[in-house]
């Protein structure tokens, strides 16, 4: 590849600022043209998440229930052990004692049956809420699947277009030099995306603020790379731009 003139860079440069700027309105529309789409599918999501909320208190509360069963179970085994202990004992101070533990064992028994209650109560509300949740999700998420595919024609093409600007961007980049368009890029990063301020007249059209004649003179010969004292953009002088190849997309 030849060396290129400072002029020609700073055509190249027009170009790829140029580029870059149609590839970020297009890279906004793939953000808003299926607004209604990323909507729909906020809404699934959140849907989802309230029926994974459901399912996890249905699987606390057969857990908490499986517990509360096993205790039960334990408690009633105690009373048949000593129920059948209570006919053998033959003295009336132990036949008593045992009869209270049996009946404060009951008492308990009686209160875990009521926790039984309250954990088959609390799964069956969320048995219900996630019948109610699941026929909602899906209804959202057939709903989600309609506005993708109004505006699925409409994505592909933005992001075929989308891929043919990073195509040719890459050709530009091939074509400037390594430390330019690296001083670009970081121009570039910190100024939303803008790299390059075109002089109209004797101003920056990026951030709109006058420049010295002298300068503006000798950008427009190719004579100097300077950057805005201002915004610190590199300038390039539209009348330069005029020579400039319309960037492919193919």
């Amino acid at each position: 590849m030849s060396q290129l003139t400072l002029a020609e860079q700073l055509v190249l440069l027009a170009e790829l600022a140029n580029l870059d700027a149609k590839a970020r309105t297009v890279a906004d529309k793939l953000e808003t043209v299926p607004g209604a789409a990323k909507k729909a599918d906020e809404a699934v999501a959140a849907l989802k998440k309230q029926l994974e909320d459901a399912e996890a208190k249905k699987e606390a509360g057969e857990k908490a229930r499986r517990t509360v069963e096993g205790e039960l179970s334990d408690e009633r085994a105690k009373i048949r052990k000593w129920e059948s202990r209570a006919n053998e004992l033959r003295g009336e101070r132990e036949h008593a004692a045992l009869v209270s533990e049996i009946s404060a064992t009951k008492r308990a028994m009686h209160r875990l049956e009521d926790t039984q209650l309250e954990h088959m109560e609390a799964i069956e509300a969320a048995q219900k809420l996630g019948g109610e949740l699941k026929g909602k999700h899906d209804k959202a998420a057939a709903h989600a699947a309609e506005e993708w595919k109004k505006v699925e024609a409409d994505v592909a093409a933005l992001k075929a277009e989308h891929d043919g600007y990073k195509a040719s961007r890459k050709v530009l980049l091939e074509k400037l030099p390594a430390p330019l368009t690296k001083r670009y890029e970081q121009i570039a990063a910190k100024r939303a995306g803008v790299g390059v301020g075109l002089i109209k007249g004797e101003m920056c059209s990026a951030c709109k603020r006058m420049l010295p004649p002298q300068m503006c003179m000798q950008i427009r010969k190719g004579v100097i790379l300077e950057a805005c004292p201002s915004c610190q953009r590199l300038l390039v002088h539209e009348a330069m731009t005029a020579a400039a190849t319309p960037p492919t997309t193919g």
